[in-house]
């Protein structure tokens, strides 16, 4: 019955009802509006960081002497998200060719590849054996792709004596354009380290290459390559190299940028929210209370006709509720058009052609649930005074 009274009361005054809830709709929205700017940027920033795997990848400089269990405690690490030895870069290269054209022939990187490389295309398995992936840039160069063979060519000086091997190789996968811009090929560890043992002069009987016998011992790597289990793992990762001696380059201050942009954001959006939201709890709760004690006497009459006093409590905070959740509506309403208009003015390729003003289903219900509950506080006080109505009040204008 205190539900049917109290939005009976509404409709009666609904002129007034309508001033509550389009106050409200003009605090929420523009509140709505800056938490879609807010949430958008940063969310685009953030996933093009995170989608990039270049953003967690940490460069070793120079060329040291890293022992394999050295490598394999670092790879251990919980914020390690890929490792592989590498080569001296000097070593690290290689011609490549197409079997029927040896005049086309292009220099390349050669970079160590395992499983969980983050530049290899999602879902493969990495290259093994005589497979090998390349860049888009050597692919084009070649005029090659998936499937295709190619005769790699390993050259060495040796006194005034100049000595070339060769190995067959075969394309499992080009990589995407963006994953690496250079002309470069992708390979098992070994062909490296056949490479780098052949132009030193020794033997490598796996691939059938003379020279010197073979090297032996523990191997020591010049480098390795090395990316971070997360955007959030970059800086202690970081920061440990840093420690042991190792001089690296990393983008941890790029991605510091970004959090701190988001920490700043979100400072200043509750700052506004908290200002706004005062300021109409403050509104709607003096008119609450207004409201009761204009209606003193209808009130005291409910009273009378044996409303408890609980019930009383109720119709006030009954009123609040059908308000905020009419204003939620219209702020929703009107939120959905200014992030349909921002984003049709951003929809040049600005931010990688992403949204720039977004919220996510959960955002509309937190806006909802948290203005019910506001105004549920804000009408409390009203609520309150509704309570201590006395019937006999009531009887006195019956």
């Amino acid at each position: 019955m205190i539900l049917r009274l109290a939005l009976a009361d509404v409709l009666y005054e609904r002129k007034m009802a309508i001033c509550y809830v389009v106050a409200m709709a003009a605090v929420l929205a523009p509140l709505m509006v800056l938490y879609g700017l807010k949430h958008g940027v940063v969310t685009t920033l953030t996933e093009e960081l995170r989608q990039d795997p270049r953003n967690r990848e940490i460069l070793v400089l120079g060329n040291l002497a890293f022992q394999e269990a050295w490598l394999d405690d670092l790879a251990a690490r919980p914020e390690v998200g890929f490792l592989a030895p590498r080569t001296r870069s000097i070593a690290a290269t290689i011609d490549v060719e197409t079997p029927d054209d040896r005049f086309n022939s292009e220099r390349a990187e050669l970079i160590p590849t395992a499983p969980g490389d983050p530049l290899l295309l999602p879902g493969t398995d990495p290259p093994t054996g005589n497979a090998i992936a390349i860049s888009r840039a050597l692919a084009e160069a070649l005029a090659v792709g998936v499937g295709d063979r190619l005769v790699g060519r390993a050259v060495r000086q040796l006194g005034t004596a100049r000595q070339s091997v060769t190995v067959d190789l075969e394309i499992a996968q080009v990589l995407a354009a963006a994953s690496y811009q250079r002309r470069a090929v992708f390979a098992p560890i070994d062909l490296l380290i056949a490479v780098e043992d052949y132009r030193d002069g020794y033997a490598v009987p796996s691939f059938g290459w003379e020279g010197e016998p073979p090297r032996q011992g523990a191997r020591a790597f010049a480098s390795f390559r090395l990316y971070a289990r997360s955007l959030d793992d970059v800086a202690p990762l970081a920061d440990h190299l840093t420690a042991v001696g190792v001089e690296i380059r990393s983008r941890a201050a790029d991605i510091e940028t970004i959090e701190l942009l988001d920490r700043n954001l979100t400072q200043i959006f509750l700052i506004i929210a908290a200002l706004g939201g005062i300021g109409y709890l403050l509104s709607l709760g003096a008119n609450l209370w207004s409201n009761v004690e204009r209606k003193h006497k209808e009130l005291s009459i409910m009273r009378l006709l044996g409303v408890t006093a609980a019930g009383m409590v109720r119709f006030p905070i009954y009123q609040a509720v059908v308000i905020a959740l009419a204003g939620s509506i219209l702020a929703f309403t009107v939120y959905y058009v200014a992030e349909t208009i921002i984003n049709l003015l951003f929809s040049a390729p600005v931010i990688s052609g992403q949204r720039v003003c977004q919220l996510l289903p959960h955002h509309y219900m937190v806006a909802g649930l948290g203005t019910a509950a506001a105004a549920v506080f804000a009408s409390a006080v009203a609520g309150w005074q509704a309570s201590r109505v006395e019937p006999a009040e009531g009887m006195r204008d019956v």
